[in-house]
């Protein structure tokens, strides 16, 4: 799975606040512009990010939808 993947199932798990999402957003949107591909270290590096936001208590589990 490449950052970019982890990313996305991060999103996808979780809500996060917004202004860390857009954050994120422009960020790669700087990092893709300047060449940098979706395994790059700084894309991982921002999963991370999301993934601390977890592990702080700032972004909770969605709720399951059936």
């Amino acid at each position: 799975m490449n950052g970019m993947e982890k990313i996305n199932k991060l999103i996808e798990e979780y809500d996060f606040p917004l202004n860390a999402l857009q954050e994120v957003r422009l960020r790669l949107g700087d990092w893709f512009i300047a060449g940098g591909h979706p395994d790059d270290s700084y894309v991982y590096q921002q999963a991370r990010y999301l993934e601390n936001l977890i592990k702080y208590g700032l972004a909770e589990r969605k709720a399951i939808r059936e």
